[in-house]
């Protein structure tokens, strides 16, 4: 997991190669109940000028006695906040170039690009991002998530920092650390939108929530959330979802314990939750990172099946709880805002594994041990129902050992870790609201994956659609890179900002999407959208081991699921 994860900041360092910078510098000012704000002029890739402010402080920072606790307001500023620069970003599990030295407790702020020149006379659609990074890692900065593209869509783009690891998600399941501060730390942000985003011409009744990855289950996990309810009316998921197991941790007072033995040997393992708070919140940030980069990690307890150790919760019912009630059970029964849904993931999600060192060496284990492959989702205790879920999973893939088929393995960690809880949240939450699927299988050079490939495994991995929705690195160029690239991210902008305008990513035929009306799915006619060179309707994605998935957990896996 920990190669997962470097793969991906590298993934992120490599995608652009042509890179230009834009900028003319003027003062935009706009003032809000906190404060005035100065912001500055950009352009997008085609010369279209829009207006960011970055940086905006939208809770206090959490520092001291505010460590492991819920955002607070933020206080007013005298004079002009300076919004032109973005240098902070929450403490990193790993970071990577592009984090060295802004990694600060003092990080909840937000950005705001707008199209158009700020005014409260505009009305435009609000989309909110929510970055990805496993939990662990992530930040709002310009030279990850550049709105360049979107500005030319006519929408406002909002982009949040949050808390990530044990700052964000440290828990001892009591009323002491209840965790998921992360999460409150994004619906904190969403909160300042209602109150402020029409100063800067955005209309908040029009807010469309999305994210990638870990920002997909966030926005899953604000579905669920009753203090989300009326902080938006529609979501995008790309990649993730509540129910990925990856997601949640069950055994998050275990981890927060571990945590404060790896920081000082002696502390004692029946300390009171009390002890944990306050021997935390006395020691540098630095050291928490420190200490959680290094977190003992075995190949037997694979992350991305079995939970991130600082992960979502489901916290003991108080007044600021953001979770109380298990996903699966929720969004089965209902109980989730039940507001438009577009939601999707790539061809072969966790391809980008194979890329980790330690990824022949998984396989192999995998094959002298098969238990591995049973999730703690299932709940099994017992030997005999172990192995013989365990059989059950691994026929679906390969009747030989996955060490001489690494594309049957492949699949199995693409379809475990990802493709089956997203499909199942997505044909679970059809009964309620309305859902738009798609798969993602376009392969171009934007995205900079040369592989390695597998036979028997898709080609496109975890992450390929980002890059044809946002500038890294400030602002990329698309005119050095083939035009079907330059189509993908034409297409996908379009898709995105008009089911943030309309509520439908098609809501009529248009010669850019080839004339296709994207239908709802169904919980009887699972319809959704390939995307590829050509954009094509099909049913029932993954459909040859999705169905064998479900078979399995009506027939092995203990109930009530929460994740899936």
């Amino acid at each position: 997991t920990r190669g997962f994860i470097f793969v991906m900041m590298k993934l992120t360092s490599v995608l652009f190669l042509t890179v230009h910078f834009i900028f003319v510098v003027a003062d935009i000012l706009v003032t809000i109940p906190d404060g005035t704000i100065r912001g500055r002029e950009e352009y997008s890739q085609r010369g279209i000028k829009f207006f960011s402010f970055q940086q905006i402080p939208f809770a206090k920072p959490p520092l001291g006695e505010l460590r492991f606790k819920e955002p607070q307001p933020v206080d007013k500023w005298e004079g002009v906040l300076n919004a032109t620069t973005n240098t902070k970003v929450c403490y990193q599990t790993y970071g990577d170039d592009r984090t060295v030295g802004l990694e600060n407790e003092d990080c909840l702020y937000l950005n705001v690009f707008t199209p158009r020149y700020p005014s409260s006379t505009n009305s435009l659609p609000v989309m909110f991002e929510i970055y990805g990074g496993g939990f662990m890692n992530g930040a709002a900065t310009l030279d990850t998530f550049g709105p360049h593209y979107l500005m030319e869509n006519d929408v406002i783009v909002v982009s949040v920092n949050y808390r990530v690891a044990a700052f964000g998600f440290l828990s001892t399941g009591d009323m002491v650390i209840p965790g998921n501060y992360g999460l409150k730390d994004q619906q904190m942000g969403l909160k300042w939108v209602q109150k402020n985003i029409k100063y800067f011409g955005g209309d908040p009744k029009k807010v469309t929530i999305f994210g990638e990855s870990a920002g997909a289950s966030s926005v899953a996990y604000h579905l669920l959330s009753k203090g989300s309810q009326g902080l938006f009316r529609a979501a995008i998921a790309a990649s993730g979802t509540a129910l990925s197991p990856w997601a949640y941790q069950r055994d998050h007072k275990e981890y927060a314990y571990k945590l404060a033995s790896g920081i000082d040997e002696n502390f004692k393992a029946n300390s009171t939750s009390e002890d944990l708070l306050n021997f935390l919140r006395s020691v540098p940030a630095s050291k928490i990172k420190d200490v959680t980069r290094i977190f003992p990690e075995d190949l037997h307890n694979d992350q991305i099946t079995e939970g991130f150790f600082f992960a979502p919760v489901v916290e003991p019912a108080h007044e600021n709880a953001f979770l109380t009630e298990k996903m699966y059970s929720a969004i089965e029964n209902g109980r989730a805002n039940r507001v438009p849904l577009m939601i999707g993931m790539c061809e072969e999600e966790l391809l980008i594994k194979a890329n980790d060192p330690s990824f022949s060496q998984y396989l192999k284990l995998i094959d002298e041990d098969q238990s591995i492959l049973v999730n703690k989702n299932m709940r099994l205790t017992d030997e005999k129902d172990i192995t013989n879920a365990a059989n059950a999973i691994h026929s679906l893939y390969t009747n030989g050992r996955f060490e001489d088929h690494p594309g049957a393995a492949i699949r199995f960690f693409s379809d475990s870790g990802f493709s089956k809880g997203i499909i199942r949240h997505a044909q679970l939450q059809s009964k309620f609201s309305d859902v738009y699927f798609y798969q993602f299988n376009y392969h171009g050079r934007l995205s900079g994956n040369t592989g390695p490939f597998f036979e028997g495994a898709g080609k496109i991995r975890h992450g390929e659609d980002l890059t044809y929705i946002w500038a890294w690195d400030n602002q990329t160029y698309l005119n050095s890179f083939p035009q079907e690239d330059v189509l993908t991210n034409e297409r996908i902008r379009q898709l995105y900002t008009d089911f943030a305008k309309h509520l439908n990513p098609t809501p009529s035929e248009s010669e850019l999407l080839e004339n296709i009306i994207w239908p709802k799915v169904k919980p009887d006619d699972f319809q959704y959208l390939d995307f590829n060179n050509t954009l094509t309707i099909k049913s029932n994605p993954k459909a040859d081991v999705y169905s064998k998935w479900l078979d399995i957990y009506e027939k092995m896996v203990v109930k009530p699921y929460d994740t899936f």
